[in-house]
């Protein structure tokens, strides 16, 4: 289980790292971090719609412990099973958030800069101008920010 307290601490921290890779001329390490910042943002608040009290469940043990309390009638009827929400494609978490009308509605060029990220990046070496991590960085924050 990943306390709510944690996954706040670890975005905070990401969001930093990516802002000291920005100012290192990291470009592409900026948005990979930046875009784990999103993903546990998108989690956190998942932890408040769903009511995960204890924290983002990492296994089926933990996820089934909300899952059997007969209380929490959204979890039962939006997510199935823990591989819904325990992954990285940002449009699913966002769905899952409750917050897609919300970004999708007043932060959609945010969101546009950034939907597409994914950790398989990291196998891939391509160019990033400093302007691109820059707007990552931005629209990562602006979305962040809205959400939490």
């Amino acid at each position: 289980m990943i306390p709510k307290s944690t996954l706040k601490l670890l975005i905070n921290k990401r969001l930093l790292d990516s802002k000291a890779l920005l100012t290192g001329r990291r470009y592409f390490a900026c948005i990979y971090l930046a875009g784990y910042a999103l993903e546990l943002a998108l989690k956190y608040r998942i932890c408040g719609i769903m009511k995960f009290t204890n924290g983002f469940p990492e296994d089926v043990p933990e996820f089934n412990t909300y899952y059997s309390d007969t209380r929490k009638i959204l979890l039962r009827s939006t997510i199935r099973e823990i591989r819904d929400i325990r992954h990285h494609k940002l449009p699913l978490l966002l769905r899952y958030s409750g917050e897609q009308f919300n970004v999708e509605s007043y932060f959609g060029a945010e969101w546009d800069a950034v939907k597409f990220w994914s950790p398989e990046s990291r196998y891939t070496n391509p160019i990033i101008r400093r302007q691109k991590a820059a707007e990552f960085l931005q629209s990562t924050r602006t979305i962040i920010n809205a959400i939490i």
